[in-house]
């Protein structure tokens, strides 16, 4: 069994994978005004990640000549979004604990 059926398929994938990874990233961007800005925006900022999610989405099926989402394509998203929450995301987040923990150390000794 082939997996894809045309080799466009396959850089359909490739590009909503990308998708998936920036919609974790605009998630985690969108996640600060969420908790900072008044309760009656955290829908906004919502409906804009659904949309930009949705544009991207929509983007990389007629990039790839797609005229409609399949499995793979939903695939593609997940597999970009837990690239980005698995991988990167908990490396940055490491780093920044280990850089908070340099600086605490540092402040102390000063």
């Amino acid at each position: 069994m082939i997996f894809f059926e045309t080799s466009g398929q396959a850089r359909t994938f490739l590009l909503l994978v990308y998708a998936g990874f920036t919609a974790g990233l605009l998630y985690d961007l969108l996640t600060w005004p969420r908790r900072h800005l008044p309760r009656f925006c955290a829908p906004i900022l919502d409906a804009l990640w659904c949309l930009l999610t949705g544009g991207m989405a929509a983007l990389a099926l007629a990039a790839g000549g797609e005229h409609s989402a399949r499995l793979f394509a939903l695939l593609g998203l997940v597999c970009g979004a837990a690239v980005y929450v698995l991988g990167v995301r908990a490396l940055i987040r490491a780093a920044v604990r280990l850089l908070g923990r340099k600086r605490n150390g540092e402040d102390r000794s000063g």
